[in-house]
């Protein structure tokens, strides 16, 4: 397949051309190249780590290596216009393996799947992805209307339909009780969780107490970049 390169590595690489420091004044590098890299499979396609591993990053004390989201006279490191076009949750080539790895041959099911970004990326790597998004492209102002993958119109009722399939919630609305409704609805036994816990940005207080109070973690991927001051990890549970 032709991989065509995302027209934001033209702004970055002019960037870091010009020398400049971050917002800390502190001397960033880039993922790309570093022993931190995660290279693609030939043959996939992910945009977004493209970017991502070629902004100005640095190492933190929470998850290792962290992209700043504004670094000063680049436009295109500005978190919010990546999250909107991408995910709220950045995929590595590791996330998708590690992915791979915990379901084993089984298939997931993914409420909440906005542009279905994270759908493609597994459906790359052959993983057998239902992925549900309630609103229209058109309707849904977090993606722009952008799709990556074909989608079914459904909610969070949705993940009773699929017991024999591993429950996929990546970053789900703040405050919104969905994903707490979705884990009700879902008989299953295995919930993949992508995003912040207790007190971040992601769900309701009902959906970490149900993690808490019937679900055991047994694993979480080691590959996962996070936005800088943003606590996002990949935790897969079970239930019981």
């Amino acid at each position: 397949m032709t991989i065509i390169e995302p027209p934001e590595l033209t702004e970055i690489r002019a960037w870091w051309k010009r020398g400049i420091s971050v917002c800390d004044h502190s001397r960033a590098f880039t993922i790309a190249g570093s022993r931190c890299d995660q290279t693609m499979p030939r043959g996939m396609d992910n945009p977004y780590w493209e970017i991502v591993r070629n902004l100005p990053s640095i190492k933190t004390d929470w998850y290792g290596v962290t992209p700043y989201s504004r670094p000063d006279q680049l436009s295109v490191g500005h978190r919010g216009r990546l999250t909107k076009r991408f995910s709220w949750s950045i995929p590595s080539p590791g996330d998708v393996a590690w992915l791979e790895q915990i379901l084993d041959g089984r298939g997931v099911v993914e409420i909440g799947a906005g542009a279905g970004y994270w759908a493609w990326q597994a459906r790359q790597a052959r993983i057998d992805v239902v992925a549900y998004e309630p609103q229209e492209p058109a309707d849904n102002h977090d993606v722009h209307g952008r799709v990556y993958t074909e989608l079914r119109r459904g909610g969070h009722e949705a993940a009773a339909l699929h017991p024999d399939r591993a429950l996929l919630i990546c970053w789900p609305t703040n405050d919104a009780p969905w994903a707490s409704e979705a884990l009700a609805a879902y008989a299953g036994d295995t919930l993949i969780y992508i995003g912040e816990g207790p007190g971040g940005c992601c769900a309701d207080d009902g959906f970490f107490e149900k993690i808490d109070g019937g679900w055991t973690e047994v694993d979480a991927s080691t590959h996962h970049v996070s936005w800088w001051g943003v606590h996002c990890g990949m935790t897969a549970y079970r239930r019981g």
